[in-house]
């Protein structure tokens, strides 16, 4: 699937949910916020990095949708800065204990070092948030070791979208939002040094083995359709990770 990319715009790639991301060519990966708008409710998952050329693309994007200063949630799989150094800058915009972020207990006791004063709500496994007008459940998978003790993964209920976080991420210099036939060598070469071992990857895919996944969002590489999801699946199984060269 071939998709145009507005560096101004995000791109819809289910109702109501957005990939308000950047490609970085230089570095051979993408950086994917999402944005999730229902009703009132206007969750940004993994908002990003602080740097202003970055913040910019996501504002822009994210305001191609709806105004900034709307955002109401902010979910954060983990504590690394790519996914969340760019929270003081939705405080400046949203204001202080204006919005709500979520994230697990372990990677909470991170998020203050950035500088954020707003107040974390913490998730445990297996626990759910119905958000918005349409009752949309947003649901939490731990991911522990994958790759911080803290980290997890967000399954959209209704749209069947898992939100990944760097599990099944991917480095690629032929990046394309949609994975292409590539996709899965380049999920390879990020999987085998970032995700340490392959217990806990097992132990992962067996939780979401009964979920019915139409799409898989991570935070880096490319989103993975409906059609290759069983593949990415079997791939990650099969995968020798932990693997520095």
């Amino acid at each position: 699937m071939t998709v145009t990319i507005d560096p101004e715009r995000a791109v819809e790639i289910r109702p109501g949910v957005w990939w308000v991301g950047w490609p970085d060519y230089d570095a051979g990966f993408s950086n994917n916020p999402y944005l999730i708008v229902d009703g009132q409710e206007v969750v940004l998952i993994d908002p990003g990095s602080r740097l202003d050329v970055h913040w910019a693309w996501v504002k822009k994007k994210v305001e191609s949708v709806v105004p900034i200063e709307k955002i109401t949630m902010v979910i954060v799989h983990h504590q690394d800065p790519d996914l969340c150094a760019a929270i003081p800058l939705i405080e400046e915009a949203v204001g202080v204990n204006n919005f709500e972020i979520v994230t697990t207990e372990r990677t909470a006791l991170f998020i203050p070092y950035y500088g954020v004063k707003t107040e974390v709500t913490a998730i445990g496994d297996g626990e759910y948030m119905e958000i918005g007008e349409s009752g949309r459940e947003l649901h939490f998978i731990t991911s522990p070791y994958l790759h911080f003790p803290g980290a997890f993964v967000t399954y959209d209920k209704k749209e069947k979208i898992l939100f990944s976080s760097d599990i099944f991420a991917g480095f690629s210099i032929d990046w394309s939002l949609f994975a292409n036939e590539y996709y899965m060598e380049a999920m390879k070469v990020f999987s085998q040094p970032y995700l340490s071992d392959q217990r806990p990857v097992r132990n992962f895919l067996r939780k979401v083995r009964g979920i019915e996944i139409e799409m898989i969002c991570p935070q880096h590489g490319s989103i993975i359709p409906k059609d290759k999801v069983q593949e990415a699946i079997d791939t990650l199984w099969d995968l020798e990770v932990g693997v520095w060269e």
